[in-house]
């Protein structure tokens, strides 16, 4: 093989690649644009204002929107709000399984535990 042929050759590859990488490049750039375009859409679908602090009231509903069906997420709430209803929840739930154990036992004609009684 002559000497000139190598330097054709080489000329040939380096532009080959040249030519691939910018090719790999710009659909690359395309859809990292084409994926931010649609994150943005989704964050603008998804948008939740935070509720300022002063308007927040005096514990449970401080966890509420402004904005009636749309939740504020907690972590943009007071600390305090979120503690008391959580703390709420709770005692409604302990409530209602004592309910319902003391209606299950009274169907069932057993004797009720001393526990579920609160007027004792």
């Amino acid at each position: 093989m002559l000497w000139w042929m190598w330097i054709v050759l080489w000329v040939a590859l380096v532009a080959v690649s040249v030519i691939f990488l910018v090719v790999v490049g710009f659909r690359v750039f395309r859809r990292i644009m084409r994926t931010l375009r649609e994150f943005g859409e989704a964050m603008d679908r998804l948008q939740v204002d935070a509720p300022a602090a002063d308007t927040a009231d005096d514990g449970v509903g401080a966890a509420r929107s402004a904005t009636p069906g749309i939740p504020v997420p907690a972590v943009f709430s007071a600390p305090e709000a979120v503690r008391a209803a959580r703390d709420l929840a709770r005692a409604r739930r302990v409530d209602d399984r004592r309910a319902r154990r003391i209606a299950r036992r009274a169907q069932r004609e057993q004797p009720q535990l001393l526990q579920d009684m609160p007027h004792l």
